[in-house]
């Protein structure tokens, strides 16, 4: 269940409870059955997709132990998840040129590397297929 979510139903717990004179046994059965059908559902759609919860922990992980801050490793993760696709995969392509460009040891290897680049097309067909292979064995990740 999302913090939001959460928060709203504890709202709805708190009005009932400065309420007392009026509420009803069942009213309160009711509540804790829908806050339990509320949360088995969270728990149901993280099930559903684990592979994206767990990339999502990893990538949460990692903000935490790089900024040391909690709110602001969650506020980085949403702006990141909030980066479309198509720009992920541009950023991603210039970061494996930057990196094989730093791999060169002599000046003949950065010229061939410089030359023989990634383009976004290989990048978006190699990531595409990576991602499908990783999902194909979905049952290796749970």
């Amino acid at each position: 269940m999302s913090w939001t979510t959460k928060k709203h139903i504890a709202k709805i717990f708190n009005a009932f409870k400065r309420n007392k004179e009026r509420i009803y046994k069942e009213d309160i059965e009711a509540l804790k059955e829908l806050d339990e059908i509320v949360n088995q559902s969270s728990k149901q759609l993280t099930k559903d997709n684990l592979i994206y919860a767990k990339l999502l922990c990893v990538f949460l992980r990692q903000n935490i132990h790089y900024y040391k801050d909690v709110k602001l490793a969650l506020k980085q993760l949403q702006f990141q998840l909030k980066t479309p696709l198509d720009t992920q995969i541009e950023m991603l392509t210039i970061d494996l040129n930057m990196v094989d460009l730093q791999n060169q040891e002599t000046d003949q290897q950065l010229l061939n590397k410089l030359l023989n680049s990634w383009t976004r097309e290989q990048v978006e067909k190699s990531f595409y297929n990576s991602a499908n292979d990783l999902l194909k064995e979905i049952e290796n990740y749970t």
